[in-house]
């Protein structure tokens, strides 16, 4: 109880406007589509220039804010600011720019970092299902039509939804894109292996595991 209070009051004196009451998942959409996480767990939130606070915590993925769940079940949020990174569970979560991204550790300071986003299409009703479509490194989820999610289409406030996710590196508390540059970058004792990499007809890989494995060898 009292890690709970002194959790509350940490963050109401550490970010830059009052907690607020949010409302959850709605009821069409899956939590672990709205959410980064399945459910809300115990975790850390770590804040600049203060010591870490815990509480039960999640990360909501259409508006990309911490949620967190009172003594009563409330779920609240509060502004990102001061917000530097989030544990929850065994699961890391590096802010970066207003985004959180889901962290892959290949080593102690170098890995993956994956944005998940969810886009709610207000201007368009649900009618159909959900499809797929991929780029090199990012992978686009539409509820529009085929397969993959499905809506109980009496509820007339149910809405398609679009999820995206797109897979960036991490250098200590630095998020880069996936590109050939900021390889060069991360890696700047092993260049010359980047570049013969590329020009061996390789191209960047599509998911997380993938890349990691590109990853592993360069890092050192």
């Amino acid at each position: 109880m009292l890690k709970r209070i002194a959790f509350l009051l940490l963050l109401a004196a550490g970010l830059p406007w009052a907690l607020q009451a949010q409302s959850s998942a709605p009821k069409w959409m899956p939590d672990s589509v709205y959410y980064l996480m399945p459910r809300f767990d115990q975790g850390y939130v770590f804040l600049r220039g203060q010591m870490p606070a815990q509480g039960k915590m999640n990360i909501c993925a259409v508006d990309n804010t911490l949620r967190f769940l009172d003594d009563n079940g409330t779920e609240l949020s509060s502004g990102e600011d001061n917000i530097l990174k989030v544990v929850i569970g065994n699961v890391s979560f590096l802010r970066s720019q207003d985004v959180f991204y889901r962290q892959y550790p290949l080593k102690a300071d170098v890995g993956v970092a994956l944005c998940r986003k969810v886009h709610i299409i207000r201007d368009r009703k649900v009618a159909a299902y959900g499809g797929t479509s991929e780029t090199s490194s990012t992978k686009e989820y539409s509820t529009l039509y085929a397969d993959g999610v499905t809506y109980n289409l009496n509820d007339d406030d149910a809405y398609p939804y679009e999820v995206t996710e797109t897979i960036h590196v991490y250098k200590g508390g630095e998020v880069f894109p996936l590109t050939k540059k900021s390889l060069r970058k991360i890696f700047a004792s092993r260049k010359a292996d980047v570049d013969a990499w590329f020009q061996a007809g390789n191209s960047m890989p599509r998911t997380v595991e993938k890349t990691l494995e590109m990853l592993s060898q360069w890092a050192e």
